[in-house]
């Protein structure tokens, strides 16, 4: 199982523990504490002294955390649990229960059992972590983590109440969701959290993937813009702009296109994907002769680009230059893998027999 788990920082505990400690002012404290002893890497000494105050009647739940803390250090984990699980009984005291610190002490457990390989320990733990706090975003956030290998869809619920709650978790809740095809899920997810992280480039490029991948060309042109906007990336560029330029086509937009693909060819002047476009977005507007003068262009690059001499191909046969047009379709013929271009352009031959 993957190291998901909250290892609690001390600190937070130590400090949770001092107020407890609060609560018995009347009673003198050691110079030393268990805190201090433990940050001192002196985990023995802090059980010697936790336990010197035990029997001195000083028993509080932070106590008990704190010396279970100082095994959990030296990996000695029977006892870290043992000590764990009567601060969280003391927590629990229907007298005077602390939600807080017993929330900390199942969390503590929880990693004490991921160390010792026992998941089924760690998931109970991480259930009653989320009975006493079921709006927690840190347990959430684990809980759907752990949940992802053992129940998926139980991932994605605890995910969907996760993002409401606070959706800058959008991002890692839809890299789960798009993993398991959930791409409605997604979606949500990934807007959710571009809802408070506008201009963030992971997130934009995340959606811009979902989207293409979809085929919701409309929806991915402002995402696009807004990521071309704020890239500082600037090898990116050129690859997001023929994004957008194939959107722009594809929603039927070939002028907003061709000046897209422009912004390539002023980064790129002999970019012949961008000149592809461009001849495909001209034919688009019936624009045949532009169209030509694109789709040579991108032939001078490369000879071999198959689309650039299909295109043109096709752009010959409709000026009824069949002189130019035959030996593009035979060329193309030769070049392509794909069966129905093939025949495509063989009947294209068929058909141009006998004409000059």
């Amino acid at each position: 199982m993957k190291k998901i788990l909250i290892v609690l920082t001390l600190l937070t505990i130590f400090a949770t523990c001092l107020t407890f400690a609060e609560k018995k002012k009347e009673t003198p404290q050691p110079v030393v504490t268990v805190e201090q002893l433990i940050e001192q890497g002196k985990y023995q000494e802090a059980v010697d002294l936790g336990k010197n105050m035990q029997s001195q009647g000083n028993t509080t739940a932070g106590l008990l955390v704190n010396i279970g803390v100082a095994y959990y250090k030296m990996k000695d984990y029977q006892n870290a649990l043992s000590y764990l699980e009567q601060a969280y009984a003391k927590a629990s005291d229907p007298l005077s229960p602390d939600t807080q610190l017993q929330l900390q002490t199942l969390l503590f457990e929880a990693t004490v059992y991921h160390e010792m390989n026992n998941d089924e320990k760690v998931l109970e733990a991480y259930q009653k972590a989320l009975a006493i706090a079921p709006e927690d975003k840190q347990v959430l956030s684990n809980y759907g983590r752990l949940m992802e290998t053992k129940d998926p869809q139980k991932a994605l619920e605890t995910y969907d109440k996760l993002v409401a709650i606070d959706p800058a978790f959008g991002y890692d809740a839809a890299v789960f969701a798009m993993d398991k095809s959930d791409n409605a899920r997604a979606e949500k997810y990934l807007n959710a959290a571009k809802s408070v992280n506008p201009e963030d480039e992971q997130i934009l490029l995340a959606l811009v993937k979902l989207y293409l991948k979809e085929k919701k060309f409309e929806e991915a042109v402002p995402v696009l813009e807004k990521v071309i906007s704020v890239t500082s990336r600037d090898i990116l560029k050129p690859k997001l702009l023929f994004f957008l330029a194939s959107c722009q086509l594809e929603i039927k937009k070939p002028m907003e296109a061709i000046a897209t693909c422009d912004k390539i060819l002023e980064i790129r002047a002999n970019d012949e994907n961008a000149l592809v476009l461009k001849a495909k977005a001209y034919r688009e507007m019936k624009d045949l002769v532009n169209a030509a003068k694109s789709a040579d262009a991108a032939i001078a690059v490369n000879p071999e680009n198959e689309e650039a001499n299909y295109i043109r191909a096709i752009v010959a046969i409709e000026q009824k230059d069949f002189k130019k047009a035959k030996p593009l379709c035979e060329k193309v013929a030769n070049l392509t893998q794909n069966n129905d271009r093939k025949k495509e352009v063989q009947g294209y031959l068929k058909e141009m027999k006998g004409t000059k």
